[in-house]
């Protein structure tokens, strides 16, 4: 049904610009947006500058920080 041009081209953008906090992926940070929609987005920017970043394309991943280390533990509980 969907080829790969129209999840990156179309589908993502559109969940990246409208979320879905009754139906999260992430639970905390969809939390956050109903609850307090300020720290929500200064929480989206912190994450762009940290794991977002142009100059980073195609870089080595870095050694995996205390935010990576506790998103994955989250995973794993879900």
């Amino acid at each position: 049904m969907f080829d790969l041009v129209n999840v990156f081209e179309v589908f993502l953008p559109q969940l990246l610009l409208y979320p879905t906090p009754s139906d999260p992926l992430n639970g905390e940070a969809a939390a956050l947006m109903m609850r307090d929609k300020t720290a929500y987005e200064q929480r989206v920017k912190e994450f762009c500058q940290k794991y977002a970043k142009p100059e980073d394309v195609g870089a080595a991943p870095e050694e995996k920080s205390s935010d990576d280390e506790e998103m994955r533990i989250r995973g794993e509980r879900a």
